[in-house]
């Protein structure tokens, strides 16, 4: 019976083969989950922001009203209207009275360095100007947009003003600005919209007779 025991232990041998190889061969998946894996593998070399909450979004640029309400949600044509009222007095009296300090916090730079030398060059001759905003007969919006997150809205007002321009004995100077007229003045009012700051700033002024 030697044929018989041969193929029994073949079949015995080829039975501890499939054992082995189930037990040592067999994979389950949680090699490699334990494979360290390369950080940079999946990143795209794309940068990581320290604090992501915290970038502003990028916003578009954009003309009209609906630009400035996109950029800014808290924006109101009506609240601004009343607000750009406001400065206009008080830029116009500043400006009379030589107040740098209230220029400083009403107007942008390059416009401040102009109303500063105007200022200094009044002192230095010694004149003195009063300006009375006797009404505001007109305040609407004319132009409005955003570039590069500076909003930008642009204001046509008609006033009656009176204006004084004196010497240092006090004595009336013949001016052609002075006496009491119907003013008209384009003003433009910024504000950087990636700062915290609400308010806007004047940064430029025109007449009409600017574009003549």
């Amino acid at each position: 019976m030697p044929f018989i025991d041969i193929i029994i232990f073949a079949v015995i041998a080829v039975l501890l083969v499939l054992r082995l190889r189930s037990v040592l061969g067999q994979r389950t998946g949680y090699e490699d989950q334990q494979t360290p894996k390369d950080p940079a593998a999946n990143s795209n070399n794309q940068p990581i922001p320290l604090h992501p909450d915290r970038m502003p979004e990028s916003l578009s640029d954009g003309h009209g009203i609906d630009a400035i309400r996109k950029a800014d949600r808290s924006f109101s044509e009506k609240q601004f209207l009343t607000g750009a009222t406001s400065a206009f007095e008080m830029i116009l009296v500043a400006y009379a009275e030589g107040d740098l300090a209230q220029l400083k916090r009403l107007l942008a730079y390059d416009l401040l360095q102009s109303f500063t030398t105007s200022v200094q060059q009044r002192q230095k001759d010694n004149e003195s100007l009063s300006i009375v905003l006797e009404d505001i007969k007109e305040a609407s919006i004319l132009n409005a947009q955003v570039f590069d997150n500076i909003a930008s809205v642009t204001v046509h007002f008609h006033s009656v003003q009176t204006r004084t321009l004196t010497d240092v004995d006090g004595n009336v100077i013949e001016d052609e600005d002075a006496g009491k007229r119907d003013i008209i003045d384009i003003w433009t009012f910024e504000r950087d919209l990636t700062l915290d700051d609400p308010n806007w700033k004047l940064a430029d002024t025109e007449s009409p007779e600017d574009e003549d």
